[in-house]
């Protein structure tokens, strides 16, 4: 009788930006031990994909790692799988970009190991309809997907085996559906199961069966390197697999394909893996609805991209490449979207994003600089929320504002360090909070609560400590600069920060730009919304003012009481500035002109901000507490500042206040 045929993925990935010492970990707990058992096991075939910029470190680090891979090419025992570089969704990109960073690998890949791939894995198994013509284009034949999209196109997982053929505008793709049963069995399962759902399958006819799945669960993942590698999990399932050989038989995708016809046409709706599709409600990309931080990013990188590719068809320089490689660097997955993962949620992945945007951008506004005004603006619908920001650029720092939201500011690059300065993250509620507020209810009297689960990362035990749920705040608005609001006198910094307290304004109308005044080294624009304070009518005027080659904003709030009555609270200014090293400096005595200074030595840079009124200054780092594949995790995500001061509004009176913010040399 004909063998039934096993096909494994493993998939390993490490983010640019993540730290040097989670690539060493995972080098030696998961990466280099899965090859040495696998060296031990010639008749065990594995396809494999490592990202661009774990291969980059890699052979940097690890050199000797690229020759054994080598040797398992050779004798056909390992098939490389290619994929977008840097791991990018590559639904995201546009088609050039997705096309070109799967070039990228492909070159690698033949560089490296003299193999090109005929397969891609497809990162966080993010399917849409149009996919077959990017492979196709970049010369991929195939890939791999879940069960579950097969499901969502009306399949059931119990028939589906060996690969199915789709298409988009005639560019056919093979596509092999991965078994969700192993993808939660491989390594958390006892070998023998695993061998008894293949037999079950094969004995139903299905002639084969996929695994694809990330290599990171064999032994970087929490409890793992012990089992799979000490306890011999792997060592146990590679031997149980030879012992089945009379009705198993290991092959690679590509051997497959070569032996075997499609075994039915498919076309599939947009989809994930399942807990992905819990992550982000159903389709990837709500994860841009959901956090605003994740938009913004990603409709950045859009413009950056178009940027490098409007410049194309004017130079023509090996700068404009290095452009492009910082571009894609900036589209790796890992920081734009949040489910068991940190994700979104690590601010020093989002500062790689930026770092790399920047970068990019600079160097192609170098490649095609031309006289001109040395302050621009524009106003366009950046975003695509259906309302214009303004985005300002005078050469040393580009601005992004909001004129709705608050009229505040979202970005602030200092392009000569290639720093987002207001990379900001917003506490938001997450459906796990409901876990540790549950378990430090029922924790009370111990110094943790636990929540119990199985060995999965995806329900695994976690401890809380008691007092992280005093971190449990969340933002009204989203966290950027120049935020205003109408307060109590009595309004203390403890309220503030733990979000206890009201606001005395209601909006009437929202901001709305009054007018820009433009010269050919400075911008001013003026923003203006209606307001009432308590039941009386104010005008609110902000005015923004920036000079070319400057590296700060000055502002101007006119408040204008519009009643016969007497006004009084506390006008407080919100700044949010992602810096690391938050070593703030209170300098002067408190009065006119008093003047702050923040320091950061990671960075190298100083921010500097003056009031021209008496008032408090409270500052504090603003945190989160966020799930990841280890456990629950409380981080610093930037340094909040809140000016607070007094406001005595007299009767049809106008009340000023100005101020400045910015990096000082």
């Amino acid at each position: 009788m004909e063998k039934m045929n096993f096909l494994m993925a493993v998939h390993c990935h490490q983010p640019v930006g993540n730290f040097d010492h989670i690539f060493e970990m995972a080098f030696n707990n998961a990466y280099l031990p899965f090859i040495k058992v696998l060296e031990k096991h010639p008749a065990i075939k594995i396809s494999l994909h490592y990202s661009g910029s774990l291969l980059d470190w890699i052979e940097k680090y690890k050199p000797e790692f690229i020759l054994q891979i080598k040797k398992l090419v050779e004798k056909k025992q390992v098939e490389i799988l290619s994929a977008g570089y840097y791991e990018p969704i590559l639904v995201l990109l546009s088609e050039e970009d997705r096309i070109g960073q799967i070039k990228l690998l492909n070159d690698k890949m033949i560089s490296l190991w003299g193999t090109k791939p005929r397969g891609a894995w497809l990162t966080e198994r993010v399917w849409e309809p149009d996919l077959p013509r990017t492979f196709s284009e970049a010369e991929i034949e195939y890939t791999i997907v879940d069960d579950t999209h097969f499901e969502k196109a009306g399949k059931k997982r119990e028939e589906l085996w060996g690969y199915y053929n789709t298409e988009y505008a005639k560019a056919v793709l093979k596509i092999f559906p991965g078994a969700k049963f192993l993808r939660y069995a491989l390594p958390f399962k006892l070998p023998e199961e695993s061998i008894r759902y293949l037999r079950d399958a094969y004995e139903n006819g299905r002639k084969a069966i996929t695994f694809a799945d990330d290599g990171e669960k064999f032994g970087l993942w929490p409890g793992t390197h012990k089992w799979v590698y000490e306890e011999k999990w792997l060592e146990n399932f590679f031997s149980a697999l030879e012992k089945n050989g009379d009705w198993l038989e290991m092959i690679n995708f590509s051997e497959y394909i070569d032996k075997n016809s499609p075994t039915e046409m498919i076309y599939l709706p947009c989809a994930s893996y399942d807990e992905m599709l819990e992550w982000s409600n159903g389709y990837f990309r709500n994860f841009l609805a959901k956090y605003p931080e994740a938009n913004h990013m990603h409709k950045r990188m859009l413009e950056v991209s178009k940027k490098i590719q409007n410049a194309k068809s004017k130079i023509k320089n090996l700068e404009l490449e290095e452009a492009k490689l910082y571009l894609y660097m900036a589209q790796n997955n890992d920081s734009y979207w949040h489910g068991v993962f940190g994700g979104l949620y690590l601010n020093h992945l989002r500062y790689s994003i930026y770092h790399h945007l920047i970068k990019a951008e600079n160097k192609v506004d170098i490649l095609s600089d031309s006289e001109g005004k040395r302050c621009n603006y524009k106003m366009e619908d950046f975003d695509g929320d259906g309302r214009s920001e303004i985005i300002v650029d005078n050469r040393s720092v580009k601005i992004y504002i909001d004129p709705e939201e608050k009229a505040g500011i979202y970005e602030l690059d200092y392009r000569e360090k290639a720093i987002n300065l207001v990379n900001t993250l917003s506490r938001r509620k997450e459906k796990y909070h409901e876990k540790i507020r549950e378990k430090v209810l029922q924790a009370k009297g111990s110094s943790l609560g636990q929540i119990q689960s199985t060995s999965s990362i995806h329900d695994i035990e976690k401890t809380i400590p008691k007092e992280w749920s005093d971190f449990l705040i969340y933002d009204r608005y989203r966290k950027g600069c120049l935020l205003e609001y109408f307060l109590s006198h009595s309004l203390s910094r403890e309220e503030f920060l733990k979000g206890d307290y009201k606001e005395r304004e209601q909006i009437i109308s929202s901001y709305v730009v009054q007018s820009i005044n433009e010269g050919e080294d400075f911008l001013e624009m003026t923003f203006l919304k209606r307001i009432l304070l308590d039941g009386l009518p104010f005008a609110v005027k902000k005015v923004l003012s920036i000079e070319a080659g400057k590296k700060r904003v000055d502002y101007q709030y006119l408040i204008h009481n519009q009643s016969k009555y007497l006004w009084e609270g506390k006008l407080g200014i919100e700044y949010n500035f992602s810096l690391w090293d938050n070593t703030l400096s209170l300098g002067g005595e408190r009065k006119s002109g008093n003047h702050i200074a923040i320091t950061d030595s990671w960075f190298g840079i100083e921010i500097g901000m003056d009031w021209d009124k008496l008032g408090e200054i409270w500052y504090y780092p603003v945190e989160t507490v966020y799930e990841t594949e280890t456990g629950f995790e409380k981080n610093y995500q930037e340094l909040g500042i809140f000016f607070v001061t007094d406001i005595i509004s007299e009767p049809s009176q106008e009340w000023k206040i100005s101020g400045s913010f910015g990096i000082e040399d």
